[in-house]
């Protein structure tokens, strides 16, 4: 709770500082809007992964970044076109995916608390094996699905490629837990 608390209390004071228009001045000439939405899930996974909360996250990069994304798409003439309005949605839509990464990721996480101890697994033990799949799908989808879509690509693409890549990393890549039980094919 205190950390929620904290964390609006930043969002209060970046707004009151005018950060949103100081971000957008010194980064909308220097951003190609197709980076915008990965730039914006690395940042936003990493608050979530420092501070423990996605709902954090949220509310203090929200009001940020999607003043930019607007900026940047203004600075490079794209802003009155419809079709690049999707920065504006990968955006927003970045932040969220960013912040629930960065939260299950978290050592100090409550999500992450209450699953080690709900699975009765080594608090440790439960981030530890669970870092590399996630790493490995955040990557995945920042240079296969964010990335592309946002030079381009059409969705279809940036959803289908990813997808086998991740099934072909969990074939190759991927433990069988011992002892655990075969799948019954139908």
């Amino acid at each position: 709770m205190i950390i929620l608390l904290l964390a609006w209390a930043l969002s209060s004071i970046t707004e009151e500082l005018r950060t949103a228009q100081y971000l957008s001045s010194v980064l909308s000439e220097r951003l190609a809007p197709g980076l915008v939405p990965a730039l914006v899930f690395v940042l936003a996974a990493a608050t979530a992964f420092a501070t423990g909360t996605s709902w954090g996250t949220m509310g203090i990069l929200l009001p940020l970044v999607v003043p930019l994304a607007w900026h940047v798409l203004a600075a490079s003439g794209l802003h009155t076109e419809t079709e690049y309005h999707h920065i504006i949605y990968s955006t927003v839509s970045a932040v969220l995916a960013g912040a629930v990464w960065g939260d299950h990721c978290s050592p100090i996480s409550d999500t992450t608390i209450l699953s080690s101890m709900a699975s009765g697994c080594d608090h440790i033990e439960h981030v530890r094996t669970q870092l590399p799949y996630a790493l490995f799908v955040g990557i995945v989808a920042v240079l296969l699905g964010t990335l592309p879509t946002g030079f381009g690509w059409p969705w279809w693409l940036s959803m289908g490629l990813p997808a086998a890549v991740l099934l072909l990393g969990l074939r190759l890549l991927g433990k069988k837990v011992p002892g655990a039980p075969e799948p019954v094919a139908e």
